[in-house]
């Protein structure tokens, strides 16, 4: 609300598009943070028998709607521009502008900060997405500066307008790379980086008994990740076996990952045409001899069938050659 304040108060004293349309980017960024708040409260809710994966989604849905508002504001601003609808600009009063917009710039600074700092400790992309509106602000604010010192010393004013639709411009532009990264959350679109993380976590830590692991699927709720998928193990394994096998694989992939997880693992037993590429020593079942095993990519972990059943699924790839 101070910031509001201040940047107000820089508008109605020097006029003109440049402090427009700063001052309408912090009566959004006032609107969205008091919705981000709520959203923040709400996706960290404890799951519940309605809700089982917990309230994370919340999060991405809140800073969707936060980045739609955003992109509506900054047409309105736009039309504002292109129309003339604002108070002329006045150059004579640079001190006071120059006042109030350095304590906007330090209050936005460090609120900033703190957001950011926020968004990390819990992974909150409302927090993130606040941080990064409030950085944008502290920009904008530095370019409008500038522009009115410019003024004062002899630009025409038509240079005020072009960096009135600029800043527009870069405040929608920014709240469309917002929109696009929740709405891919929020339709469960897989992570690329994130998948190639989980198959070298995989390699880095991989044990002769995981044969192969498939049909992998990721869901981000919040700060939680839902991670499940199909293991093949030894089909003579007791259940006790194979259940410290899968213990083992999810302590080392919540340690690679960092953050929290939750798994779902189906296990499937091995099958005569897996034993080219199963490394298991002694076994009395084996029907084959060992040619090499199948390195874990992010492709191998998408398909709904073990790799070497589909050839199609793996040409190009090479069994690792001991």
């Amino acid at each position: 609300m101070a910031v509001l304040i201040l940047k107000a108060a820089s508008y109605f004293t020097g006029g003109g598009a440049g402090l427009l349309s700063d001052a309408g980017e912090s009566i959004v960024n006032l609107l969205t943070s008091l919705l981000g708040l709520y959203g923040v409260w709400w996706a960290q809710r404890p799951r519940d028998p309605e809700h089982p994966y917990g309230h994370g989604k919340v999060d991405s849905l809140i800073a969707a709607l936060q980045a739609l508002i955003v992109i509506l504001s900054a047409g309105g601003l736009a039309f504002a521009v292109l129309t003339g609808s604002y108070l002329a600009v006045r150059p004579d009063t640079i001190w006071k502008v120059l006042i109030y917009q350095g304590g906007a710039v330090t209050l936005n600074g460090t609120l900033a900060f703190w957001l950011w700092k926020g968004g990390r400790i819990y992974a909150s992309s409302i927090l993130r997405t606040e941080s990064l509106h409030l950085l944008g602000d502290i920009g904008t604010s530095l370019v409008v500066i500038l522009n009115f010192a410019g003024l004062f010393w002899g630009l025409p004013e038509v240079v005020d307008k072009v960096v009135g639709l600029l800043l527009v411009a870069f405040i929608g532009y920014g709240a469309l790379g917002v929109l696009r990264e929740t709405s891919a959350t929020l339709v469960d679109s897989q992570d690329p980086q994130l998948i190639l993380r989980l198959s070298q976590a995989v390699q880095k830590h991989r044990r002769v008994e995981w044969i192969d692991i498939h049909n992998v699927r990721m869901q981000r709720y919040g700060k939680a990740l839902h991670i499940d998928g199909h293991v093949t193990l030894p089909w003579y394994w007791n259940l006790q076996a194979a259940h410290e096998s899968m213990k083992c694989l999810e302590e080392h992939l919540r340690k690679e990952l960092g953050t929290e997880v939750e798994f779902f693992w189906h296990m499937d037993p091995c099958e005569p045409i897996c034993c080219p590429f199963c490394e298991m020593q002694g076994c009395p079942y084996r029907q084959a001899d060992f040619v090499g095993r199948l390195p874990i990519t992010p492709e191998s972990l998408f398909v709904n069938q073990k790799v070497w059943s589909n050839t199609s699924s793996h040409q190009g790839v090479k069994p690792d050659i001991p």
